[in-house]
């Protein structure tokens, strides 16, 4: 059933003894979550019926102990299951054992005065074990994976309108790099800027600049951007301002490194007629980071991606060994690249 679907239900009082919120967007998970605290916890009191255990710091047992108590005053206890590894291949790196004979006894009688809740941030899990597919059967499915960009999209811009707001174009391309289109950052950031933006309602890119904190990487992103653009100055000043934020030139050196590894793959892949889709496969990652990257390239043919990437990983052996300042190499590497451009 779908997650909103499912809220509906909770909100109604119809609640089911268990579910398995499957996937790996945070944001999804946590509206899930509030959902059910929402429902189930109306005093303080109620707050004594509602435990969480991280399968990675305690053992399965001491869940399905919480799970078998009867509630207190309340209707309902609510007990969570965080990171369940046991249900995927991944291996025990904790040292904690997990019994999941004890699940499967629980599962076939559960107890009804418990809502009990996998919160399994994974893509998949290992269809193979007997304990998932009793889990699957048993259990509430609640879908929490990533969304597609064009779903991503589209909901931010419900989320937008449905509040009273417009956000011009531009303003949404930037608001949607800066966010790296990752749900739980976009609602984080969504909610300073409506506040910013109550009086007049309207979006703009100057706001977004100004209110969405910029990681290193998308500085990195915008450093490249200058250079292109033979705005070595620009450039410069920003290398300096990340200094100043107390950030690394090796570090900073390194991320450039990455970044035009990044390049050199697309361009040799566009070469051979990958498209966009068949990208993301062979290298990973965030769609939205394989988009922009692919419009980045545009911008250099294979030969200057290669020399440029040469240089940097000379310039990371100049710098580690002392050869030479790091903060003259890396300057002189954008005089020189802002120059050629």
């Amino acid at each position: 059933m779908s997650l909103q679907q499912e809220i509906s239900k909770i909100k109604a009082g119809n609640l089911a003894p268990i579910y398995l919120v499957l996937g790996e967007e945070r944001y999804l998970s946590d509206m899930f979550k509030q959902a059910l605290l929402d429902r189930i916890v109306k005093t303080e009191d109620d707050e004594l019926n509602t435990a969480s255990f991280d399968m990675k710091e305690t053992t399965l047992a001491y869940a399905l102990e919480e799970a078998n108590t009867i509630p207190f005053f309340g209707e309902y206890r609510l007990v969570g299951v965080e990171n369940p590894f046991f249900l995927t291949g991944e291996k025990n790196k904790s040292g904690i054992e997990h019994n999941t004979d004890e699940l499967i006894t629980y599962l076939e009688d559960p107890s009804l005065s418990t809502v009990l809740v996998f919160y399994a941030p994974y893509e998949k899990l290992d269809e193979r074990k007997k304990i998932v597919k009793l889990l699957k059967k048993k259990a509430i499915l609640i879908d929490a994976s990533k969304m597609e960009e064009r779903d991503v999209k589209n909901y931010t811009q419900q989320v937008i309108k449905n509040e009273g707001y417009e956000i011009s174009p531009e303003a949404f391309e930037l608001f949607l790099h800066l966010t790296d289109m990752e749900l739980s950052k976009i609602m984080g950031e969504l909610t300073k800027i409506f506040l910013f933006a109550s009086d007049t309602k309207q979006i703009t890119k100057d706001m977004v600049e100004n209110l969405v904190p910029k990681s290193l990487e998308h500085n990195i992103f915008a450093m490249i951007n200058y250079v292109v653009a033979g705005q070595s100055d620009k450039a410069l000043m920003l290398y300096k301002d990340l200094l100043l934020q107390g950030e690394e030139t090796i570090k900073i050196n390194s991320i450039l490194i990455g970044q035009f590894r990044l390049l050199l793959q697309l361009k040799i892949m566009q070469a051979n007629g990958y498209q966009q889709s068949n990208m993301l496969d062979v290298i990973g990652g965030h769609p939205f980071r394989i988009k922009k990257g692919i419009q980045q390239v545009k911008a250099f043919d294979l030969e200057e991606l290669k020399s440029i990437l040469g240089e940097l990983v000379e310039n990371d052996y100049k710098m580690k060994t002392g050869q030479l300042s790091k903060e003259l190499v890396f300057e002189l590497f954008i005089l020189k690249f802002g120059k050629a451009k």
